[in-house]
Protein backbone atom coordinates (compact mmCIF):
# COMPACT_ATOMS: atom_id res chain seq x y z
CA UNK A 1 0.00 0.00 0.00
CA UNK A 2 3.11 2.65 0.07
CA UNK A 3 2.60 3.14 -3.68
CA UNK A 4 4.16 6.63 -3.26
CA UNK A 5 6.07 6.90 -0.36
CA UNK A 6 8.74 8.20 -2.55
CA UNK A 7 -18.85 17.08 11.78
CA UNK A 8 -18.45 14.86 14.15
CA UNK A 9 -18.62 10.96 13.34
CA UNK A 10 -21.51 9.20 15.52
CA UNK A 11 -20.02 6.32 17.11
CA UNK A 12 -21.36 3.10 14.81
CA UNK A 13 -23.31 0.45 16.56
CA UNK A 14 -20.74 -2.25 16.86
CA UNK A 15 -18.05 0.37 17.70
CA UNK A 16 -19.88 1.35 20.55
CA UNK A 17 -20.47 -2.32 21.58
CA UNK A 18 -16.71 -2.90 20.98
CA UNK A 19 -15.42 -0.21 23.48
CA UNK A 20 -17.24 -1.71 26.44
CA UNK A 21 -14.24 -3.49 27.43
CA UNK A 22 -10.79 -2.32 28.20
CA UNK A 23 -9.95 -5.03 25.84
CA UNK A 24 -12.56 -4.68 22.97
CA UNK A 25 -14.06 -7.66 21.60
CA UNK A 26 -12.96 -8.29 18.14
CA UNK A 27 -15.68 -6.46 15.78
CA UNK A 28 -18.46 -8.38 14.17
CA UNK A 29 -17.39 -9.24 10.12
CA UNK A 30 -18.74 -6.33 8.01
CA UNK A 31 -20.21 -6.72 4.93
CA UNK A 32 -18.74 -7.07 1.31
CA UNK A 33 -17.20 -4.04 0.04
CA UNK A 34 -18.19 -1.83 -2.58
CA UNK A 35 -16.25 0.07 -5.15
CA UNK A 36 -16.92 3.61 -4.32
CA UNK A 37 -17.55 6.00 -7.47
CA UNK A 38 -16.16 3.66 -10.47
CA UNK A 39 -14.71 5.76 -13.09
CA UNK A 40 -14.84 8.29 -10.98
CA UNK A 41 -13.37 8.52 -7.66
CA UNK A 42 -11.61 5.25 -8.50
CA UNK A 43 -10.21 5.40 -11.95
CA UNK A 44 -6.96 3.82 -13.41
CA UNK A 45 -4.19 5.42 -11.41
CA UNK A 46 -4.11 4.78 -7.56
CA UNK A 47 -6.72 6.64 -6.09
CA UNK A 48 -6.07 7.15 -1.68
CA UNK A 49 -9.54 7.39 0.55
CA UNK A 50 -11.19 10.26 0.83
CA UNK A 51 -11.64 12.99 3.32
CA UNK A 52 -15.10 14.46 3.28
CA UNK A 53 -15.92 18.02 4.82
CA UNK A 54 -18.47 17.99 7.56
CA UNK A 55 -21.70 18.20 5.45
CA UNK A 56 -20.31 14.97 3.29
CA UNK A 57 -20.75 17.19 0.20
CA UNK A 58 -17.42 17.91 -0.71
CA UNK A 59 -14.21 15.24 -0.46
CA UNK A 60 -10.52 15.38 -1.21
CA UNK A 61 -8.42 12.60 -2.32
CA UNK A 62 -4.86 11.89 -3.75
CA UNK A 63 -4.59 10.33 -6.90
CA UNK A 64 -1.07 8.93 -8.15
CA UNK A 65 0.85 7.30 -10.47
CA UNK A 66 3.76 5.69 -8.04
CA UNK A 67 6.03 8.32 -8.68
CA UNK A 68 4.05 11.58 -8.66
CA UNK A 69 0.73 12.20 -6.55
CA UNK A 70 -1.73 15.31 -6.85
CA UNK A 71 -4.90 16.07 -4.50
CA UNK A 72 -8.18 16.40 -6.24
CA UNK A 73 -10.94 17.75 -5.34
CA UNK A 74 -14.89 16.48 -5.91
CA UNK A 75 -18.69 17.37 -5.37
CA UNK A 76 -21.60 15.90 -5.03
CA UNK A 77 -24.51 17.44 -6.85
CA UNK A 78 -28.03 15.98 -8.47
CA UNK A 79 -26.41 13.03 -10.83
CA UNK A 80 -23.62 12.18 -7.88
CA UNK A 81 -19.80 12.70 -7.24
CA UNK A 82 -18.54 15.45 -10.08
CA UNK A 83 -15.47 14.60 -11.80
CA UNK A 84 -12.38 15.51 -9.80
CA UNK A 85 -10.28 18.58 -10.53
CA UNK A 86 -6.79 19.93 -9.62
CA UNK A 87 -6.79 21.11 -5.49
CA UNK A 88 -6.00 25.06 -5.41
CA UNK A 89 -3.28 24.28 -2.89
CA UNK A 90 -2.20 20.55 -4.88
CA UNK A 91 -0.22 20.54 -8.14
CA UNK A 92 2.77 21.89 -8.24
CA UNK A 93 5.16 19.46 -5.93
CA UNK A 94 3.66 15.85 -4.99
CA UNK A 95 1.09 15.74 -2.54
CA UNK A 96 -1.31 12.87 -1.13
CA UNK A 97 -3.32 11.91 1.51
CA UNK A 98 -5.13 14.71 2.69
CA UNK A 99 -7.52 14.81 6.11
CA UNK A 100 -10.03 17.14 7.03
CA UNK A 101 -10.85 18.67 10.30
CA UNK A 102 -13.91 17.40 11.56
CA UNK A 103 -15.25 21.32 12.17
CA UNK A 104 -14.07 21.76 8.25
CA UNK A 105 -11.64 24.42 8.62
CA UNK A 106 -8.21 22.92 7.93
CA UNK A 107 -6.88 20.31 6.00
CA UNK A 108 -3.75 18.84 6.85
CA UNK A 109 -2.25 16.70 3.65
CA UNK A 110 1.59 15.26 3.21
CA UNK A 111 4.26 17.12 0.45
CA UNK A 112 7.43 16.52 -0.76
CA UNK A 113 7.83 20.19 -1.50
CA UNK A 114 10.82 21.79 -0.25
CA UNK A 115 10.97 22.90 3.59
CA UNK A 116 12.52 22.64 6.87
CA UNK A 117 13.68 19.28 6.41
CA UNK A 118 14.05 16.72 9.30
CA UNK A 119 18.30 17.14 9.51
CA UNK A 120 21.33 15.59 7.64
CA UNK A 121 20.49 14.04 4.06
CA UNK A 122 16.70 14.66 3.74
CA UNK A 123 17.34 15.23 0.09
CA UNK A 124 14.49 14.02 -2.11
CA UNK A 125 13.09 11.49 0.94
CA UNK A 126 11.35 13.72 2.90
CA UNK A 127 7.68 14.00 2.84
CA UNK A 128 6.09 16.01 5.75
CA UNK A 129 2.90 17.11 7.18
CA UNK A 130 1.75 20.70 5.77
CA UNK A 131 -1.77 22.49 6.77
CA UNK A 132 -4.42 25.22 5.15
CA UNK A 133 -6.39 26.93 6.95
CA UNK A 134 -10.25 28.46 5.69
CA UNK A 135 -10.11 31.88 4.35
CA UNK A 136 -12.50 34.15 3.24
CA UNK A 137 -10.90 34.02 -0.12
CA UNK A 138 -10.53 29.85 -0.12
CA UNK A 139 -7.98 28.24 1.27
CA UNK A 140 -4.45 29.48 3.23
CA UNK A 141 -0.92 28.76 1.61
CA UNK A 142 0.28 25.55 2.56
CA UNK A 143 2.40 25.81 6.06
CA UNK A 144 4.76 22.88 6.60
CA UNK A 145 4.10 21.73 10.68
CA UNK A 146 6.87 22.14 13.08
CA UNK A 147 9.24 19.61 14.13
CA UNK A 148 7.34 18.69 16.85
CA UNK A 149 5.14 17.02 14.20
CA UNK A 150 7.55 16.17 11.44
CA UNK A 151 10.05 14.29 13.99
CA UNK A 152 11.36 12.28 10.77
CA UNK A 153 12.27 12.61 7.19
CA UNK A 154 9.12 11.02 6.30
CA UNK A 155 5.97 11.27 7.94
CA UNK A 156 2.49 10.35 6.53
CA UNK A 157 -1.47 9.98 6.91
CA UNK A 158 -2.42 12.86 9.22
CA UNK A 159 -5.55 12.32 10.96
CA UNK A 160 -7.23 14.83 13.10
CA UNK A 161 -9.30 14.72 16.16
CA UNK A 162 -11.84 17.38 17.66
CA UNK A 163 -9.63 19.08 19.91
CA UNK A 164 -7.09 19.32 17.37
CA UNK A 165 -4.81 16.56 18.13
CA UNK A 166 -3.08 14.87 15.42
CA UNK A 167 -2.40 11.38 14.76
CA UNK A 168 -0.17 10.20 12.07
CA UNK A 169 2.73 7.54 10.81
CA UNK A 170 6.90 8.01 11.00
CA UNK A 171 9.68 6.33 9.54
CA UNK A 172 11.47 5.18 12.75
CA UNK A 173 14.21 2.97 11.20
CA UNK A 174 17.76 3.68 10.73
CA UNK A 175 20.87 2.73 8.80
CA UNK A 176 18.63 2.61 5.77
CA UNK A 177 15.65 0.61 7.24
CA UNK A 178 12.02 1.26 7.02
CA UNK A 179 10.21 1.23 10.60
CA UNK A 180 7.00 2.77 10.17
CA UNK A 181 4.93 3.70 13.85
CA UNK A 182 2.23 5.31 14.90
CA UNK A 183 2.08 8.85 16.52
CA UNK A 184 0.18 11.61 18.35
CA UNK A 185 0.80 15.27 18.71
CA UNK A 186 -1.18 17.08 21.08
CA UNK A 187 -2.77 20.46 19.80
CA UNK A 188 -2.79 23.25 22.61
CA UNK A 189 -2.69 27.17 22.10
CA UNK A 190 -2.27 26.63 18.58
CA UNK A 191 0.69 24.90 18.91
CA UNK A 192 1.51 21.51 18.47
CA UNK A 193 3.11 19.21 21.27
CA UNK A 194 6.36 16.92 20.24
CA UNK A 195 5.10 13.91 18.83
CA UNK A 196 4.71 10.78 21.41
CA UNK A 197 4.64 7.08 19.70
CA UNK A 198 0.97 5.71 20.21
CA UNK A 199 1.48 2.86 23.17
CA UNK A 200 0.02 0.17 21.05
CA UNK A 201 2.33 0.78 17.87
CA UNK A 202 6.31 -0.49 18.61
CA UNK A 203 8.95 -0.04 16.31
CA UNK A 204 8.40 -3.57 14.85
CA UNK A 205 4.50 -3.60 13.96
CA UNK A 206 4.62 -2.18 11.14
CA UNK A 207 1.54 -0.26 11.77
CA UNK A 208 1.03 2.52 8.86
CA UNK A 209 -2.40 4.90 7.87
CA UNK A 210 -4.32 5.85 11.67
CA UNK A 211 -7.38 7.30 11.54
CA UNK A 212 -8.60 8.32 14.56
CA UNK A 213 -12.47 9.27 15.39
CA UNK A 214 -13.14 13.06 16.51
CA UNK A 215 -13.52 12.29 20.12
CA UNK A 216 -10.25 9.77 20.40
CA UNK A 217 -12.79 7.23 21.34
CA UNK A 218 -11.17 5.01 18.48
CA UNK A 219 -8.31 4.63 15.92
CA UNK A 220 -8.22 2.45 12.84
CA UNK A 221 -5.26 1.72 11.58
CA UNK A 222 -3.33 -0.74 8.75
CA UNK A 223 -0.55 -3.09 9.61
CA UNK A 224 1.27 -6.04 7.68
CA UNK A 225 2.75 -7.80 10.87
CA UNK A 226 -0.25 -8.36 13.04
CA UNK A 227 -2.70 -10.98 12.87
CA UNK A 228 -2.63 -14.76 13.72
CA UNK A 229 -1.51 -15.32 9.93
CA UNK A 230 0.33 -12.76 8.60
CA UNK A 231 0.97 -12.47 4.96
CA UNK A 232 2.90 -9.84 4.00
CA UNK A 233 -0.06 -7.92 3.22
CA UNK A 234 -1.53 -4.42 5.16
CA UNK A 235 -4.82 -5.40 7.17
CA UNK A 236 -6.92 -3.11 8.96
CA UNK A 237 -7.23 -3.59 12.51
CA UNK A 238 -8.72 -0.96 15.31
CA UNK A 239 -7.79 -0.09 18.92
CA UNK A 240 -10.50 1.52 21.04
CA UNK A 241 -10.03 3.99 24.41
CA UNK A 242 -11.24 3.20 27.91
CA UNK A 243 -10.48 4.38 31.20
CA UNK A 244 -7.50 1.89 31.62
CA UNK A 245 -5.83 3.40 27.97
CA UNK A 246 -5.53 1.64 24.46
CA UNK A 247 -7.22 -1.51 24.24
CA UNK A 248 -4.87 -4.40 22.14
CA UNK A 249 -5.40 -3.93 18.67
CA UNK A 250 -8.54 -6.37 16.54
CA UNK A 251 -8.45 -7.30 13.09
CA UNK A 252 -11.02 -5.75 11.51
CA UNK A 253 -12.41 -8.31 9.64
CA UNK A 254 -15.00 -8.21 6.20
CA UNK A 255 -16.94 -10.41 3.53
CA UNK A 256 -14.09 -11.04 0.68
CA UNK A 257 -11.52 -10.13 2.90
CA UNK A 258 -8.04 -11.74 0.99
CA UNK A 259 -5.02 -11.26 0.10
CA UNK A 260 -4.95 -7.51 -0.54
CA UNK A 261 -3.18 -4.56 0.62
CA UNK A 262 -5.96 -2.30 2.32
CA UNK A 263 -4.79 0.98 3.79
CA UNK A 264 -5.57 5.11 4.22
CA UNK A 265 -8.78 4.41 6.33
CA UNK A 266 -10.92 7.19 6.89
CA UNK A 267 -15.05 7.25 7.97
CA UNK A 268 -16.98 9.39 6.88
CA UNK A 269 -18.36 12.70 8.87
CA UNK A 270 -22.07 10.56 9.88
CA UNK A 271 -20.51 7.47 10.32
CA UNK A 272 -22.15 5.28 8.03
CA UNK A 273 -19.21 4.62 6.13
CA UNK A 274 -15.88 3.09 6.82
CA UNK A 275 -13.70 4.11 3.58
CA UNK A 276 -10.61 2.47 2.38
CA UNK A 277 -7.77 2.09 -0.19
CA UNK A 278 -7.20 -1.33 -1.42
CA UNK A 279 -5.38 -3.67 -4.39
CA UNK A 280 -8.54 -5.61 -4.70
CA UNK A 281 -9.51 -6.10 -7.88
CA UNK A 282 -12.98 -8.31 -9.11
CA UNK A 283 -12.63 -11.99 -10.19
CA UNK A 284 -14.06 -12.88 -13.25
CA UNK A 285 -14.99 -16.55 -14.70
CA UNK A 286 -12.28 -18.44 -16.84
CA UNK A 287 -14.66 -18.19 -19.80
CA UNK A 288 -16.92 -15.25 -21.11
CA UNK A 289 -19.09 -14.85 -23.49
CA UNK A 290 -18.48 -11.33 -25.91
CA UNK A 291 -20.81 -9.50 -24.14
CA UNK A 292 -18.85 -9.88 -20.80
CA UNK A 293 -15.56 -9.83 -22.26
CA UNK A 294 -16.58 -6.24 -22.99
CA UNK A 295 -17.82 -5.34 -19.57
CA UNK A 296 -14.44 -6.55 -18.66
CA UNK A 297 -12.24 -4.44 -20.75
CA UNK A 298 -14.33 -1.52 -19.96
CA UNK A 299 -13.77 -1.78 -16.11
CA UNK A 300 -9.91 -2.73 -17.03
CA UNK A 301 -9.44 0.22 -18.48
CA UNK A 302 -11.63 2.93 -15.90
CA UNK A 303 -10.94 1.15 -12.70
CA UNK A 304 -9.89 -3.05 -12.58
CA UNK A 305 -6.90 -2.42 -13.44
CA UNK A 306 -4.39 -3.84 -10.06
CA UNK A 307 -3.79 -0.68 -9.15
CA UNK A 308 -5.20 0.79 -5.92
CA UNK A 309 -8.77 2.00 -5.68
CA UNK A 310 -11.15 3.17 -3.10
CA UNK A 311 -13.70 1.14 -1.29
CA UNK A 312 -16.54 1.58 1.17
CA UNK A 313 -18.28 -0.51 4.10
CA UNK A 314 -21.16 0.60 5.75
CA UNK A 315 -20.74 0.42 9.31
CA UNK A 316 -24.48 0.36 10.24
CA UNK A 317 -26.59 -2.67 11.18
Amino acid sequence: MRSLLVGFALLPTWLVCASAGAQGPSPTSLPHPELFAPGIISGGANDGAPTFSPDGKTLFFERSNGRWAAILSSRMGKRGWSLPTLAEFSGEYSDQQPAFSPDGNSIVFVSSRPGQGAGPGNGSRTSHLYRIDRTANGWSSPRELPKEVNRANRVFKPSIAANGDLFFMADVGTGGSTKWRLFRSGFRDGNYSPAEPLPFSGADDGDVDPYVAPDQSYIIFSSNRRGEHPDGHEHLFIVHRGAEGWSAPQPIHYDGEGAFDDGEASVSPDGKWLYFTSGRIVGGAAKRDRAAAVAALSEMESWDNSNNNVWRIPMTF
